[in-house]
């Protein structure tokens, strides 16, 4: 006999019935029940029967392996210091590298990159100028992106013009190589007060504009899934994060099936922890939201992390930064469980709630003409005013 056929399946009813007794006749929904920001009702307790649709077991496995890239971000102020930064960085067992700024010339470039094996370093680039940056170097992993939607609903103004910023794109992308140059900010909305549900739908529908915008100009769908990455921001609300990425990842699977694409499982989620939340009288407790926000990143099954130092002493608190997710990997080995969320009745239930809620905040987007014209309208300032 196994060990779980000697107990016999306790029901929600009675689970129920029991807390009702616990709580001498009050109502449990009352009393135990909480009202996430997103409108979603989290229960004292989960098990099967509480599952409404469990839209992620149609999905599993959500990702195919646990492993993650280990990704510095650097800030260029000078290339040579930028190239300081992320040697110190591959020697503390970062695996990828973001750079973020303008690079001038070739001359500039081969400085940033000196010493660093780019054949076997995942790369990232962003600035503003993508297409000069890629005539200055040739990569076989990693991305050189911008995002030119991102830009506009920030600001209300194209990098250049809405023509040109769309020419560019398509240039960029049009090219026979692997690297990656679709970037959906979605972090941008998430440090900037929108909640899990907003974060969602705005970078799916900001995903969905992309692909119709490529797509009106004769670039075939599965070349713009494989040059498409999300950078999510992952906040301090464990379970919901987790969630989040879960129903991230069933989302866009969804979408690119409508697009007719070969291989929609191959997506790239990018994680970064949060810097909204962070501390500046205590900076040390910061170590230990982004190592929550890290794990919940990890569970949800990110392709890649980025942990934000603690503060602003660059050498210390980036060592402490890229060591925690060694931790994670070294010691707590969570780079050899596949979806280790996956039969958590919580987290199961969580994933579908917010899936749900996200798709009918997208399909709104959608019948206000997408992501381009709502945020034109004001139509995303008045569902997220920080934008506003």
């Amino acid at each position: 006999m196994g060990l779980f056929e000697e107990f016999d399946q306790v029901s929600q009813q009675e689970w129920i019935d029991k807390i009702t007794t616990d709580l001498k006749g009050k109502d449990y929904q009352q009393t135990l029940v909480w009202n996430s920001p997103e409108g979603i009702a989290v229960q004292p307790f989960y098990n099967s029967d509480i599952l409404t649709a469990n839209i992620s077991a149609t999905f599993t496995p959500l990702k195919k392996n646990a492993a993650w890239k280990i990704r510095e971000k650097i800030i260029i102020n000078s290339v040579e210091e930028a190239n300081k930064k992320a040697l110190t960085a591959l020697k503390g067992g970062a695996n990828a590298l973001l750079f973020v700024g303008e690079i001038e010339d070739k001359k500039s470039m081969d400085a940033l990159l000196q010493d660093i094996q780019t054949d076997i370093i995942e790369i990232h680039f962003y600035n503003a100028t993508p297409n000069h940056t890629l005539s200055l170097v040739s990569l076989e992993n990693g991305s050189i992106s911008y995002g030119y939607l991102s830009q506009f609903f920030d600001t209300g103004n194209w990098q250049t013009s809405k023509e040109e910023d769309i020419n560019q794109l398509v240039e960029l992308t049009n090219q026979e190589n692997t690297i990656k140059t679709i970037t959906i900010d979605a972090y941008r909305y998430g440090n900037n007060g929108a909640n899990i549900i907003q974060e969602l739908a705005f970078s799916l529908s900001q995903g969905v504009e992309y692909l119709n915008v490529l797509t009106d100009k004769n670039i075939d769908p599965n070349l713009i899934a494989k040059k498409t990455q999300f950078n999510f921001s992952i906040n301090s609300n464990f379970f919901f994060e987790i969630a989040k990425i879960r129903a991230a990842r069933i989302l866009w699977k969804l979408i690119l099936e409508q697009y007719k694409v070969s291989n929609p499982e191959e997506m790239y989620f990018h994680a970064e922890t949060a810097h909204c939340n962070f501390s500046t009288e205590d900076v040390h407790s910061n170590i230990l939201r982004t190592t929550t926000e890290a794990m919940s990143a990890i569970f949800g099954g990110c392709d890649s992390l980025t942990v934000l130092p603690f503060d602003d002493s660059v050498n210390f608190s980036s060592r402490i930064a890229r060591n925690v997710q060694h931790i994670l990997k070294e010691e707590s080995f969570l780079d050899k469980v596949n979806n280790p969320a996956e039969g958590a009745y919580y987290i199961e239930q969580l994933t579908d709630e917010i899936a749900e809620k996200a798709w009918e905040l997208f399909q709104s987007i959608e019948k206000e003409g997408g992501f381009l014209k709502a945020a034109e309208s004001n139509f995303l300032q008045k569902i997220n005013p920080v934008h506003a």
